[in-house]
């Protein structure tokens, strides 16, 4: 599957996880603020991919270490730019776990969640659509390729 879709108002969203414990790295979607919890914005510049987006933003500007994108990829509507698309990515390390320091790469107030807990303490996420996809990847019933969100 060819995943060029860059038109200049596409973003992707990378979702780094910690497969054996089931967990999401998450950031404040504003600072100071824990009232509701997102993912990285990455634009994508014309002519790129969804992945090397992803990458390019996880790898040059956060410096994290060497990744693995699966073949799965979330596709809904961006709320803020009505003619933007963005794309929701699962991003594994390359080794057998991340660093302790990864959570600190992404963003100093970054923090571990599962679905399981965001959804007991009833925490708001953005986009909405993530846990159900999460839930989706972590249990195996979403298929790999592009899949709508909406």
């Amino acid at each position: 599957m060819d995943d060029a879709h860059s038109d200049g108002c596409d973003v992707v969203r990378p979702v780094i996880i910690d497969s054996p414990k089931r967990q999401l790295l998450l950031i404040p979607s504003a600072p100071d603020s824990e009232d509701c919890w997102t993912l990285p914005t990455v634009p994508m510049r014309p002519g790129e991919t969804i992945r090397r987006a992803a990458t390019r933003h996880l790898r040059r500007d956060a410096h994290l270490p060497a990744l693995r994108i699966p073949p799965l990829i979330g596709r809904l509507s961006r709320r803020d730019a009505p003619q933007g698309i963005q794309y929701v990515v699962v991003v594994r390390p390359a080794a057998e776990s991340w660093s302790p320091s990864v959570r600190f790469a992404l963003a100093p107030e970054a923090q571990w969640w599962t679905t399981a807990e965001l959804r007991s303490a009833r925490v708001l996420v953005e986009p909405a659509e993530l846990l159900d996809f999460m839930d989706g990847y972590w249990d195996g019933w979403l298929p790999d390729g592009e899949i709508s969100l909406e």
